[in-house]
């Protein structure tokens, strides 16, 4: 009974042991930030930048939600996800399907469309600043050479469009991510469904709605994930573009909370932040993910 009891412990041991490495890294790099986040959330400091931390209890989180900036920049995080979903995804999608037809050249096509998301985040920013430059930038002179000097205008200074615009510079770099993983989900399916759906009179649109996307589905749902994720986490861009101006019109939580935590030094209340938001993006993740199991169950 013993030999048996130890070699069942043995059992149960060895595969620990063989996880015990990620463990540790995801508890030092991860886990223990997010509890130390949310520990200091419920505390406060006389002083920006002290360490003499006091417990308040839901404190921070009644002021955070009463916090105009706050939750501005949560409804700009919104719209960022709904930019990046809408416009690269969308693309990403249709220019995969339509090199997956490439068998020769979808590579080469695929690669020239990654070559933007090896690009650093500074680097792009650096880039399209230059860009959007109302002076000497090239889209405005571009659209005065086309005769289209009304539309010219500052764009990184203009409240109504500068989330777009930094959208835009995000989406540029973000496309040939998506092409990629959606080639792969591509490559999965079986060309004698396409075959067989030509014989039964379908179009290459009803191929794409009846077939194409209903087999990708897991596929979709994962680029959906994965961007909601980076996008709710977003910050080099516009940090280095704009820094949440003019008048927050940009602002986003993740450079808000820099701000707050790093620059004016209340590590409470920026931790507080990253509580929020850490809760939004494990919540929006948990309930796209259910709902991705519970209709693979059905």
């Amino acid at each position: 009974m013993n030999i048996s009891r130890s070699v069942t412990l043995s059992k149960k041991i060895k595969p620990l042991l063989f996880i015990a490495p990620a463990l540790i890294y995801l508890g030092i790099w991860i886990y223990y930030p997010i509890i130390r986040n949310f520990v200091l959330s419920f505390m406060d400091a006389p002083t920006p930048r002290s360490r003499d931390y006091f417990f308040v209890g839901l404190k921070n989180y009644a002021t955070l939600f009463q916090d105009e900036v706050f939750l501005g920049a949560v409804w700009h995080n919104i719209i960022w996800v709904l930019l990046s979903i809408a416009i690269p995804v969308v693309i990403g999608f249709l220019l995969a399907v339509l090199l997956s037809g490439r068998r020769r050249s979808r590579l080469i096509y695929a690669s020239i469309y990654f070559i933007p998301h090896t690009v650093a985040a500074l680097i792009v920013a650096i880039v399209w600043r230059w860009i959007y430059d109302p002076n000497i930038g090239p889209l405005n002179q571009g659209l005065e050479l086309l005769g289209l000097a009304g539309w010219t205008r500052h764009w990184l200074a203009d409240e109504s469009i500068v989330l777009f615009c930094l959208n835009m510079m995000g989406s540029w770099s973000y496309v040939g991510f998506v092409v990629l993983i959606f080639l792969a989900g591509l490559q999965n399916i079986s060309p004698e469904l396409y075959e067989a759906a030509k014989l039964d009179g379908a179009n290459a649109v009803q191929q794409l709605i009846r077939l194409t996307i209903p087999l990708l589905r897991n596929t979709i749902m994962f680029v959906v994930v994965y961007t909601i994720i980076n996008s709710m986490k977003f910050f080099d861009l516009v940090f280095v573009a704009t820094n949440g101006g003019p008048n927050d019109a940009s602002q986003i939580v993740g450079v808000y909370i820099y701000n707050i935590f790093l620059r004016e030094g209340r590590i409470n209340y920026g931790a507080t932040m990253s509580t929020v938001l850490t809760a939004i993006i494990l919540v929006s993740s948990i309930f796209i993910i259910r709902h991705i199991v519970r209709d693979q169950e059905i």
